[in-house]
């Protein structure tokens, strides 16, 4: 094991054979908790069990966000997920940042970047990737839906794979600060499935589960459509669902239980993050909708 800017712990598993390098990242997010404990599980299982190759893998990427249960650091509010490549003297997320990049992202030949929608969204289970280097991976993953994106937004994991001709993709979950057997399961068989999938392991790979796939979209969460008043959120929808534009996807009330806003469905798509905790203020991000999916 080797340590990174003071706290970020890397495992390296080594297969018998030469072969391809995959980087692992669990907790970029602090209160993200599922490709944590997936990335910690994968290290378990793989331990002598690669054929071929060699796995890099960060169980808690964002360590000071991960000790607070936070999204961001307490240290410098930085948030890791926007600071990529990061910067070897600057803050701590972004040194963290760079530690990632030049010493995790950039020696693999792919990058799987595992989150979810942490203590407050709900998101459905996905794999995305954003250039055409990450759909084979992203559908060997196996994930009931596919997210792929129209360009790779700066500051992202990605898009320091990118620059370095890395390929990559990033899985979403459901979060809410909990998990969910299903789905923890469902993360490391699909990393499991990836290594099959470039000889890796030996053990063939299983099936995929047929995909949705949604086409378009950046899936930055900061555009969601956002809530103008305080209040309670009551929503209408479930993350993963289909709605129509105009269809209702959330109330907010006040505190006399009367709607003081209606949020509506921007256009036809798919539920791709949705506000889970009731309690909202104004400019806080509700609903974010990717394009309609067509089946795989």
């Amino acid at each position: 094991m080797t340590v990174l800017a003071g706290e970020v712990a890397v495992t390296s598993l080594v297969g018998a054979a030469d072969g391809p390098t995959v980087a692992l990242l669990g907790g970029v997010h602090g209160d993200e908790l599922e490709g944590i404990l997936a990335v910690r599980t994968l290290c378990l299982r793989l331990a002598g069990a690669l054929t071929a190759g060699r796995v890099l893998a960060v169980a808690v990427a964002n360590p000071p966000a991960h000790a607070a249960a936070s999204r961001t650091s307490p240290v410098d509010g930085g948030n890791l997920a926007r600071s990529f490549p990061g910067t070897p003297d600057g803050t701590v997320t972004e040194r963290i940042a760079d530690a990632l990049t030049t010493h995790v992202i950039r020696p693999a030949d792919l990058l799987v970047d595992l989150h979810s929608a942490g203590q407050h969204y709900a998101m459905p289970f996905f794999a995305g990737y954003c250039l055409p280097d990450g759909e084979a991976p992203a559908h060997a993953f196996g994930a009931p839906l596919v997210w792929a994106h129209e360009g790779v937004n700066p500051g992202r994991s990605l898009a320091a794979a990118a620059d370095h001709g890395v390929a990559a993709i990033y899985v979403e979950g459901s979060g809410g600060a909990a998990l969910r057997k299903s789905e923890v399961d469902g993360y490391v068989d699909g990393v499991l499935r990836v290594l099959a999938s470039l000889g890796m392991t030996a053990a063939p790979a299983a099936p995929a589960p047929p995909s949705r796939v949604v086409h378009g979209g950046d899936g930055d969460v900061d555009s969601s459509v956002a809530a103008s008043v305080d209040g309670w959120c009551v929503t209408a929808v479930s993350a993963g669902d289909t709605v129509s534009a105009g269809d209702p996807v959330a109330d907010i009330v006040d505190a006399e239980g009367r709607v003081a806003e209606r949020i509506a469905a921007p256009h036809d798509g798919v539920v791709m993050m949705l506000r889970r905790t009731a309690a909202v203020t104004a400019g806080t991000g509700i609903v974010m909708l990717g394009p309609p999916a067509r089946e795989r």
